[in-house]
C-alpha cells in the first residue's frame, strides 16, 4: 500500500508527484528517497522540504491518490 502526493511546490511553482509507502518500506520512483507516508522529503528543482504532517504541506498539496 502507498499513496502519490501531486504537489505544486510553492516556492519555485515545479509540479511534482512523491510516492510513498504506508505502514511499509518503500522507495520514491522519482526522487529515490525510502520513505513511508509520515516522512518529509524535498521539492526536486528548489529543494524545498516538505514534512506531511505540516499545514504548508497542505497548501501545496493538488491530490493524494492512495494504491495497493
Amino acid at each position: 500500500m502507498g499513496v502519490i502526493y501531486k504537489m505544486k511546490c510553492e516556492r519555485c511553482h515545479t509540479s511534482f508527484d512523491h510516492q510513498a509507502g504506508v505502514a511499509l518500506f518503500c522507495m520514491c520512483r522519482d526522487c529515490g528517497e525510502a520513505v513511508d507516508e509520515d516522512s518529509p522529503f524535498f521539492c526536486p528543482v528548489c529543494n524545498k522540504r516538505y514534512v506531511p504532517q505540516n499545514e504548508e504541506f497542505n497548501k501545496s498539496l493538488c491530490e493524494v491518490i492512495h494504491w495497493d
